[in-house]
């Protein structure tokens, strides 16, 4: 149980992380520039920038919480 223990508290410790950085993530790995629009030529420059950033960080922070899910379900488990 002890290592069940541990999983989960990792789990969780990662997911936040990963959420809690996802704007470092994004502005380090440059993932805004790899998104596509396809309504591309509906926004301004500025606008389709700034909806490049939030598009790749709501992946980011959605990452995150498919790290976090399982570790809390584990703590479930583990400290039942």
């Amino acid at each position: 149980m002890t290592v069940l223990k541990i999983a989960a508290i990792l789990l969780i410790v990662i997911g936040a992380a990963v959420n809690y950085g996802a704007g470092y993530i994004v502005k380090r790995l440059s993932l805004s520039q790899r998104i596509t629009v396809k309504e591309a030529r509906e926004f301004t420059d500025e606008a389709l920038e700034e909806y490049k950033r939030m598009k790749a960080l709501s992946l980011v922070k959605l990452i995150g919480l498919f790290i976090f899910i399982p570790g809390v379900v584990l703590v479930f488990v583990a400290f039942r």
